[in-house]
């Protein structure tokens, strides 16, 4: 059985398909609302679970949640976060990593949010119309003229990873598509098959194997009183992660404005897994693998008190996530009316907190490209993607390096690793540290079709790009070459 099914119309120029209704997904789309741009979101999953633990957003990131006049919300669900302790797991110091006076260097400071709180806050900014949930792309076509994506229809749970599981099809037809559907991207995946097909060259390393080296398991407690834990009282961010002295093994402890402690398990694997993408259905790995990893850290004592193990029996089941971890950024973000975002053209480890902020800097530089596009020509649709690229892809693969810096940093044992770690946490000169912080939060865009955030700060940001159709409006960008 198949059906059709079209962006609604409107005034814009172009109609877009958003293909993910995660994090970057769903701000990308109060982005083209904010705009007054045509797009639908297409999601595979019947139901969003509440899944997920601590989410850091940088300063750079909130410059864009000021200005979309939503900065207040988040921070009333938020604690301030300016500095991480890594502790042994007995509770010696390590070092220590302080990002300093946030507020006063770039105008904000870095909140520290769980990732629920924070995706139901974007999903409430989105008119429900817009969203489709329950559709898996299976299928891409695209030439000068239009794209068009092939879903399969009415998934349950129980069917999300099954290609056969239904025989209904909805189709959906645009002039752009945006891929923004995580790091295992049906929509990459297309994208590269219809460009092997039209004859054209995929580097190696886009269609290499993905390589799976840590799992990880997450998890947020239910509420828990101030007089069991008083960190809770102090409404701080700062967080712990724990350095497992005899295993590559990293704990990471939060504390939430919700009254909830949250505690993440990241493990590096003894042997490492290559999956080809092609025949990749993404699924939790085994609960006996995830027992066991809990097992190895239920004793470490925990800062907040007790032991990391009291948090776990305080933690619901149903909101446990268990994960395999890897890392890859690739050099192909584009072909045609098809453009990739966030972890679909780059996929970040967790230990430096910059996934999904780097998410949100695509995101706001995307539609700042898309923003004027005079027609839906594949000339124009180019041109916006190719500066977009040009734009995003140098800052975003020097932090991806940066990300795996810091993982081999804590993940790597034996005496050299602890005097790097001991240089690194404990004896980094205020000077490299803030010129750190200050090259991290350099890139803090804001959407030109709107008024300025009003955040100051002492470290100028960097000079914002003009968009390449950018026509005029409500704001003139600060001046610079495209």
């Amino acid at each position: 059985m198949s059906t059709s099914s079209d962006s609604s119309p409107s005034s814009s120029k172009v109609k877009i398909i958003i293909v993910g209704a995660g994090v970057c997904g769903l701000l990308t789309a109060i982005h083209l609302e904010r705009a007054g741009m045509d797009y639908v979101v297409i999601e595979k999953a019947r139901t969003l679970s509440p899944l997920g633990s601590a989410l850091s957003l940088t300063s750079a990131a909130s410059y864009i949640f000021d200005q979309l006049g939503i900065l207040d919300e988040l921070a009333a669900a938020s604690n301030p976060c300016a500095k991480i302790d890594y502790l042994r797991d007995d509770l010696s110091k390590v070092g220590i990593m302080d990002s300093g006076d946030n507020r006063g260097r770039y105008g904000y400071s870095s909140l520290l949010i769980t990732r629920p709180t924070f995706y139901q806050i974007l999903l409430s900014k989105v008119p429900k119309e817009k969203i489709h949930f329950g559709k898996r792309m299976i299928a891409l076509k695209q030439d000068e003229h239009s794209v068009e994506i092939e879903c399969q229809d009415n998934l349950d749970s129980s069917q999300d990873d099954d290609p056969n599981a239904s025989d209904t099809i909805v189709t959906f037809k645009g002039d752009i598509l945006i891929g923004a559907d995580g790091a295992y991207s049906a929509v990459r995946r297309s994208l590269y098959d219809d460009m092997q097909a039209k004859g054209l060259t995929v580097p190696k390393e886009d269609l290499a194997h993905l390589r799976f080296d840590s799992n990880c398991v997450i998890g947020v407690t239910d509420v828990l009183t101030e007089e069991e834990y008083p960190v809770l009282k102090e409404k701080n961010g700062d967080f712990f992660v724990l350095i497992g002295k005899e295993r590559a093994i990293q704990v990471y402890l939060f504390a939430f404005a919700e009254n909830r402690l949250g505690w993440q398990i990241c493990g590096q694997m003894d042997k490492p897994e290559e999956v080809d993408e092609k025949d990749f259905r993404f699924r939790d790995w085994t609960p006996v693998a995830a027992d066991e990893l809990c097992d190895m850290v239920r004793h470490f004592k925990c800062p907040y008190g007790g032991t990391v193990g009291d948090l776990m029996d305080r933690t619901p089941k149903e909101r446990l996530s268990k994960v395999r971890l890897e890392d890859k950024y690739f050099s192909t973000w584009y072909h045609q009316r098809t453009v990739l975002m966030g972890d679909a053209c780059h996929k970040h480890l967790p230990f430096g907190g910059q996934g999904a902020n780097q998410a949100i800097l695509d995101s706001v530089h995307l539609a700042n490209q898309l923003y004027g596009i005079p027609s839906n020509s594949l000339k124009d649709v180019t041109t916006s993607f190719k500066t977009y690229y040009g734009n995003r892809s140098p800052s975003a693969k020097d932090v991806f390096k940066s990300t795996s810096l810091v993982a081999s940093i804590l993940s790597k044992r034996g005496f050299v690793s602890e005097v790097v770690r001991w240089l690194s946490l404990s004896h980094m000169p205020d000077f490299f540290n803030n010129m750190a912080m200050d090259a991290m939060n350099a890139d803090r865009p804001y959407l030109c079709f709107l008024p300025p955030p009003s955040g100051k700060g002492s470290i100028k940001p960097k000079p914002q790009v003009v968009p390449v159709h950018y026509k005029g409006g409500p704001i003139a960008p600060s001046v610079t070459a495209v």
